[in-house]
């Protein structure tokens, strides 16, 4: 019974992961330079690991905010996937559109570092 349990539940986590890897449609649209972007995605990366190191090594965190931490980490590297692809084409400015998870993932980055 218990294997049974684990063995859903790491499938809803698996289903969760790819429904989480996928963006919602673009609502908004944000300026990016090629500076502000390396910042951003480094801003990310840093924010990524520490995340996923509270939700791998926190034994206090309860079961649904590892899950909202999972979720953050997904729309961040759909973010970050995003800008790489407006890296790519080597322009010194670019647009990103974003779906509000995105946006509202960039807007909290930016409040917890200003200029980022």
């Amino acid at each position: 019974m218990r294997e049974t349990y684990i063995k859903n539940m790491e499938f809803l986590i698996s289903e969760l992961h790819k429904e989480w890897n996928k963006s919602k449609g673009d609502s908004n649209q944000i300026k990016v330079s090629l500076n502000k972007a390396h910042k951003l995605r480094s801003k990310i990366s840093e924010h990524i690991v520490k995340q996923q190191k509270t939700i791998n090594e926190d034994t206090n965190i309860d079961f649904e905010e590892s899950m909202k931490m999972s979720k953050e980490n997904f729309v961040m590297l759909r973010l970050i996937k995003k800008i790489n692809r407006n890296m790519k084409k080597g322009e010194k400015e670019f647009s990103v559109n974003l779906d509000t998870e995105e946006y509202n993932v960039y807007l909290k980055l930016l409040e917890s570092k200003e200029g980022a």
